[in-house]
This record gives structure tokens, sequence and C-alpha cells, in this order.
């Protein structure tokens, strides 16, 4: 039998369950009779898996066996992470760009670590009734595993509440067409065809249309949310962690600061999220030398294009009012300030 995972690939799937595993990960296969191609490769793809690290856990059973009971009506559909109580599905074969969502997904249940920003967890947390995710994906969509993974780091801030269903649009025909999938990825939530969405959706707008759906005070929630947005957007005199900048407050912030980093980023950007803890240890430990702001180029337009920001993250360095310098992509703490130190 050919295998799934090839010799490079195992080993670079072992890499990331060596660095961020922590606890074993359960993973249930139901299956059935039918699309027995699928069934086999889903099985021997997580049967590899388990080679790979004994942490993962593979129960096979019948998909009558109290799957419909539970909404599960597919063949072949994966529960991940049940112990922890999470609700976390994957409906159909994981093949091309999904099964890289899904070794992903295993590493975050594992580590109990989501990876959603602090603001959205927060408001997850006040979710209280249950909400049903759905992220319509195929194979061959390099933007799918996006979506896959916000909707199950969801699932994972509020467990046992939001159930994240990945769903294979090509093997789930009948609810493909319910929802009028053409393009992919696209969301539904409550199984509500007026709530879909089609491309990855900035995660701060589409936890709050989670919201508006699992929490019963979400509207206290948002307002909770928007009035620590706007204290974090108040341009204190000696701020002693970075400001978040929007266009509206962003010349000001320029004037304002005699030596001001603004740090471009998006919530999708993974060396975004690897320079971030380095650009917070800075503005504390470089209070009065330096400030530092945040500007997320997903929630505003109009500086992002102003300044031509076409990659990120990029760091726009201002002296006095004016460009001096912008330094694309992330670097280590030592090499990020001592750029910055030459520019003082």
């Amino acid at each position: 039998m050919n295998r799934i995972i090839d010799e490079n690939s195992a080993k670079q799937v072992a890499q990331i369950f060596q660095d961020r595993f922590v606890d074993p990960v359960d993973i249930t296969l139901y299956a059935g009779q039918e699309n027995e191609d699928a069934v086999n490769f889903t099985r021997q793809f997580i049967e590899e898996l388990t080679e790979i690290d004994e942490r993962i856990q593979l129960d096979t059973r019948s998909i009558d066996d109290g799957a419909r009971a539970e909404g599960i009506e597919t063949s072949p559909t994966l529960v991940l992470g049940r112990s922890k109580g999470y609700r976390i599905e994957v409906s159909g074969a994981p093949s091309g760009h999904e099964a890289g969502a899904l070794v992903e997904t295993l590493a975050m249940i594992s580590s109990g670590k989501s990876g959603l920003s602090p603001d959205s967890a927060t408001k997850m947390s006040k979710v209280d009734k249950e909400v049903l995710l759905y992220s319509f994906v195929t194979p061959t969509c390099p933007h799918c595993p996006g979506s896959v993974l916000q909707n199950h780091k969801l699932a994972m801030e509020a467990p046992g509440k939001v159930r994240s269903v990945a769903v294979s649009a090509g093997e789930n025909m009948e609810l493909a067409r319910r929802f009028n999938v053409s393009s992919v990825p696209q969301q539904v939530i409550n199984a509500d065809a007026g709530t879909a969405t089609i491309g990855i959706q900035p995660e701060g707008a589409f936890v709050d249309s989670v919201l508006m759906h699992g929490a019963s005070d979400f509207e206290a929630v948002l307002e909770e949310a928007r009035a620590k947005a706007a204290q974090a957007q108040r341009l204190v005199d000696d701020p002693d962690e970075p400001i978040t900048i929007t266009d509206s407050n962003f010349r000001e912030a320029v004037k304002k600061y005699p030596f001001f980093v603004v740090d471009c980023w998006a919530e999708w950007c993974g060396p975004c999220k690897m320079i971030a803890p380095i650009v917070h240890e800075l503005a504390i430990e470089q209070r009065g030398r330096m400030v530092f702001g945040k500007l997320n180029t997903e929630e505003n337009a109009v500086i992002p294009a102003e300044f031509d920001i076409r990659s990120i993250p990029t760091m726009l360095v201002f002296k006095n009012g004016e460009l001096i310098d912008r330094i694309v992509g992330a670097s280590p703490k030592d090499t990020l300030l001592a750029k910055l130190e030459a520019q003082l």
C-alpha cells in the first residue's frame, strides 16, 4: 500500500508535533458504507499520523453508532478533541490543503492554545448559546485552511458551545446546494443561508457576527469591547505599551511622538504574530525613547494605501513627524532594536 504522507512531509509533521504537542488528542472516525474511497483515505491518513506520534489516538466507529444523534450525517467524518470538550469536526476526506489544516488543528487542540487574539478570546468567553459554524472547502483551495482554522479556534475558545464543521463541498453536494456554495471558502452560521460569507473573514468582524448568534448579551459585550478599543487608541503622553493606531488617530500620533514606530499587521499573518510580543517588550523597555503603535491593515485601509504597504509585517519609522525608514518582515528582537537605535 502506497503511503499518503511521504517521508519529507512526515518529518515536518513530526517536528510540528514535537514542538507543540502537550496532551494526547483523540480522534473519532465515523464511517459508513458510502464513499468507500474517502473512508479508506481518511482512515489511512489518520493511522499514518498515529505512527508519527502515538499521542494521537484513533477510534473508528460506524456512523450508525450514535453519530446521527450528534448531527453527523456524512461518511467519513472526523471528530477531534472530544475528550477536551471541543466540538470540532471534519466532514469528508482531509486531502489536499485540508490535510495541513488538520495537522495544525491537532497541534492547537493538544496545546490548548487556539492562537485567537486576546480580545477575540475574551469575546468568545461570553458565548452562552449553541452555535454551529460551517466552513465549506475544497482540497485544491489554498485559502480554505484559513477559514477552517478560524472556525476551529472559535470552537476552542467556547468549548461545548461552538461546533465547527469543515465541510468538503464536493463530498457534501446536497448541503453545498442548500447554501448555494459556488465559491470557497464559504462560512455559514447556524445553518442560516443569510449569514453566508465568502473568503476568509477578518477575525474581529467574524467574531462579532458569531456573538450576535451566541451571546445573550452580545450588545453589552460589543459595547465593552468598543470602550476597551477606544481606551487603547488614546494617545497618552508616555505609553508603556503599544498604542492601537487607526486611520483616524494616525496623523495625530505621528505629530505627537518624536520617535514613533508603527507596526502594520493583520490577524492572518503568521510573521506578524511572531513579532507582536517583541513589539510589546520593546514598548515597555524603550519607554521614554521610542513609542510603538499597531495598525491593523484589515480594519484600516487609508493609511496602508497611502504608504503603499504591500507586505506585512511592515514597520513605519517616524522621527519628528517624518517617515525615515520602513522595516519589512519579522526580525529578531536584537536586530530590530539595532535598526531602530541607528535612526535615533
